[in-house]
């Protein structure tokens, strides 16, 4: 009987820590020095936000933001929450993000890559007008999936940066636990050939002299988006882990356990890939050691 209400008292201990640990937004600085890099630049990277509110309005995500004074905003996916199930009802809620979105756009210049979320929302039927929504207020943001784009207008003048998105559709979102990821198939490949193929023929773009940012809301498939002429690769989607233990993630959301390398910036020979913790949580709400993560990318030159 100790036994037992020793466990159940962890258990409610663990529950009020991790309600806590979900509310406190952490600012992560990255910095990242290139040949390539002619001028510094600096972003923010937000992803896997799930419709959490930090603050009403999300007034303190916000304000962090607007502390770093960013160049331009990416956002790589996962901002609603998207349920199984036709058509869109209830269950998909999209109105803290729509929010978020229509702040965001005022002041910044917004690019917007899909996570599986996203591609679950828009492959539904519509029917309570929340996709429609959504659709609207994504209407402001610059979408990268398929293409590649100049992170600011004039940029290919002075050495600017490109950024490209590697979408993925529902299919490599499956649950993994007894299986391998799928791997890219035909049409998916034609779609990041089309994106590569967009970016090299983007005027002024040189690939040994522009730095090339990726979005690729799964980390599962960085190797494949590495494969590829760019420089750094942004993933979301394995929200920290759940659980922070030193180098693994304790569980992905396709149930995947015990992942290396499963959060953070690293470096593969001249290349970077980085997996952002995220903001929010859905259907597993559990974050220990695993605070929410805003991500404030600095670009510089190497001397």
């Amino acid at each position: 009987m100790l036994i037992v209400l020793t466990i159940l008292g962890c258990m409610i201990l663990l529950s009020i820590y991790s309600k806590w640990e979900r509310n406190q937004l952490t600012m992560e600085y990255y910095r990242i020095l290139s040949k390539k890099i002619k001028s510094p630049y600096r972003f923010v990277f937000l992803s896997d936000l799930h419709e959490k509110e930090f603050g009403c309005g999300n007034k303190r995500l916000l304000e962090e933001i607007d502390r770093c004074h960013p160049d331009f905003v990416l956002i790589g996916g996962d901002l609603p929450v998207s349920r199984s199930g036709e058509p869109t009802d209830e269950r998909d809620r999209v109105e803290k993000g729509i929010a978020l979105l229509e702040e965001l756009t005022r002041k910044y210049r917004v690019y917007y890559s899909f996570g599986n979320h996203e591609e679950k929302l828009f492959s539904k039927k519509e029917c309570c007008g929340r996709k429609t929504l959504f659709e609207k207020a994504l209407s402001k943001t610059v979408q990268l999936d398929g293409r590649a784009v100049w992170a600011e207008e004039e940029a290919e003048k002075r050495g600017g940066i490109c950024l490209i998105g590697l979408p993925l559709d529902l299919s490599y979102y499956q649950a993994l636990l007894f299986k391998k990821k799928k791997a890219l198939d035909e049409k998916t490949r034609a779609v990041w050939n089309s994106a590569i193929s967009a970016l090299e023929n983007r005027k002024g773009y040189c690939e040994k002299e522009t730095f090339t940012i990726a979005l690729c809301h799964s980390p599962f498939y960085k190797e494949e988006a590495l494969a590829c002429p760019v420089d750094l690769v942004l993933s979301g989607h394995f929200h920290g882990g759940a659980v922070g233990i030193p180098f693994f993630a304790l569980m992905t959301p396709q149930f995947r356990f015990f992942v290396r390398n499963a959060r953070g910036l690293h470096r593969k020979g001249k290349q970077y890939y980085f997996i952002s913790r995220g903001l929010g949580t859905h259907t597993v709400n559990i974050r220990i050691h695993d605070f929410p993560e805003l991500s404030c990318f600095d670009l510089c030159p190497e001397e």
